[in-house]
């Protein structure tokens, strides 16, 4: 199932958890449990997770000048890429 939920994310159809619960048939709470472990163990970084307000351009950040830190996003890194490549 979390390898489920990184193609998910990899496949760019979903633009939040909430998203990412509907498309897989789990409950908010499931998908953010979900994305908190894969975060916790290097699969996946938040957007704007360290950002106190909206960011014209964080230096590592792919969402760069459209950061929203209302809503949580979510990318792979090269550690999740790889597990499901």
């Amino acid at each position: 199932m979390l390898l489920e939920f990184l193609r998910t994310i990899r496949n760019g159809n979903v633009q939040s958890l909430l998203e990412v619960s509907r498309t897989m048939n789990i409950s908010m709470e499931m998908a953010l449990r979900m994305a908190k472990e894969l975060a916790g163990k290097g699969y996946l970084q938040e957007f704007g997770a360290d950002c106190g307000m909206p960011q014209t351009a964080c230096s590592d950040c792919p969402v760069g000048s459209s950061c929203q830190v209302l809503t949580r996003h979510w990318f792979l890194t090269e550690k999740g890429k790889a597990a499901i490549s």
